[in-house]
């Protein structure tokens, strides 16, 4: 008896990979926005906390659909897709630093660290991502 071997042929969306990538940006761009209001509240007397926290729950939301589109589009690149859920992940440990630790003087030496990995994590997987 012989066995049959069936190859599927993956196509890979690369709307979905161009989608993603313009994500990551909007995860870039919000993380410079959380700077800038994170700063702002510590700085001034302007109340952005507002603003602090919807960019935060924004970014997070961004991330994780950052990661569904990169596995939606069938990609074999498993660099991405890893660094896609790094991305989530980092985000999703900054979004909880920030619900927990409101009211620590201390939360600023990990917060701002922190924010500068996903910023600089956005980057590499913005430049890692197929330009379409």
């Amino acid at each position: 008896m012989t066995g049959i071997s069936m190859s599927e042929d993956i196509v890979v969306n690369d709307n979905l990979l161009k989608y993603a990538k313009w994500s990551v940006m909007g995860v870039i761009i919000l993380t410079v926005g959380q700077s800038a209001t994170g700063l702002g509240q510590v700085t001034t007397s302007l109340s952005l906390g507002a603003s602090h926290t919807y960019a935060a729950q924004i970014g997070l939301l961004l991330s994780v659909a950052v990661v569904v589109l990169i596995i939606a589009s069938k990609t074999q690149d498993k660099k991405i897709k890893g660094m896609a859920f790094g991305l989530a992940t980092m985000w999703l440990i900054q979004y909880g630093l920030g619900e927990m630790f409101t009211v620590s003087e201390l939360m600023p030496l990990i917060h701002a660290p922190l924010a500068l990995m996903v910023f600089a994590h956005g980057l590499a997987l913005f430049k890692s991502l197929p330009s379409v």
